[in-house]
């Protein structure tokens, strides 16, 4: 059964399977309010339909990361915007370099704050091939922090070079044998594979993930000139029908991520756009989006 959603009231899908129940939850990720204050993030969320948010804190894609972003008190005001929109939070968006010298300090910070506010998988791009070894060193410092704070970092297959040490699945299989570890898992991403990888067959590789995945994003898109930009879901050309179905079955949380104002270049790199997008033109994508997710799985 699909529980359709008015305007204004949360996206929640269930579904009954003889006596067994499943939740099929879908979030927005505020990367398409990269430039906006979250207050406007939040309204616009709660006004399309959505329930559940995923706070995009993306090194290199939404402008600067002071350390501030991950203090208490940003999770407490963080906190008071769900409490005052309603709204839920529980996976978080942490790209950064994990190859990094500093990347276990920097990522601790990160950890704590999503503990703080209520996010139980952080999604991460981890960072290049060429700092595998020190990538993986750093997951087995970082995996049992995760765990002592409720969370789990889930590896996202990279959208450009600075993120290419897990570009297909069989890199994300070979990086969580390599930390062996529960609190690291995969967040998927379909629509990176179009620009990292544009010879292979996105959906296929994001099905050959789910098995051992704990969290998707969703994303369409059209390639133009060799750019890649961003759509409604169900706008674009990469076809989810597949996919949703078993995202659905495996009960595996997901997450529009729509960064409207960004493109990728021919060369895969993300361009952030002058000014932020109007909200309102975020909140006609958002429900343009829900009305292709209720027909999906109507």
């Amino acid at each position: 059964m699909l529980k359709m959603c008015s305007y204004g009231h949360c996206l929640n899908f269930s579904s009954s399977r003889g006596a067994h129940m499943s939740q099929f939850e879908i979030g927005v990720n505020t990367a398409m309010f990269d430039g906006l204050d979250n207050d406007v993030a939040f309204s616009t969320i709660q006004k399309a339909g959505f329930r559940y948010v995923e706070l995009a804190y993306n090194q290199g894609y939404v402008g600067d990361m002071p350390p501030e972003l991950f203090s208490a008190e940003n999770a407490r005001h963080i906190s008071g915007l769900l409490e005052k929109y309603q709204l839920k939070t529980r996976s978080f968006g942490a790209t950064m370099n994990m190859g990094a010298v500093d990347a276990v300090a920097q990522f601790t910070r990160r950890i704590h704050f999503a503990h703080l506010i209520g996010a139980k998988w952080i999604n991460i791009c981890v960072g290049r091939q060429q700092d595998r070894q020190q990538i993986i060193t750093n997951l087995k410092q970082l995996a049992p922090i995760a765990a002592d704070n409720g969370c789990v970092i889930c590896l996202e297959n990279g959208g450009d070079p600075n993120y290419d040490v897990f570009s297909l699945a069989d890199d994300g299989a070979a990086l969580l044998d390599a930390v062996d570890h529960p609190a690291v898992s995969v967040n998927v991403d379909a629509g990176n594979i179009v620009s990292l990888c544009p010879d292979v067959d996105p959906i296929e590789q994001a099905i050959a993930m789910l098995p051992y995945a704990q969290h998707c994003h969703l994303k369409d898109l059209e390639v133009i000139d060799g750019e890649v930009h961003f759509t409604p879901i169900g706008y674009g050309q990469l076809n989810y029908v597949p996919m949703i179905g078993l995202l659905e079955a495996k009960n595996i949380p997901c997450s529009l991520e729509i960064p409207l104002r960004m493109h990728r270049q021919r060369d895969s790199y993300p361009l952030r756009g002058d000014a932020p997008i109007d909200p309102a033109r975020s909140l006609e994508v958002l429900i343009q989006s829900r009305r292709t997710l209720e027909k999906w799985l109507g």
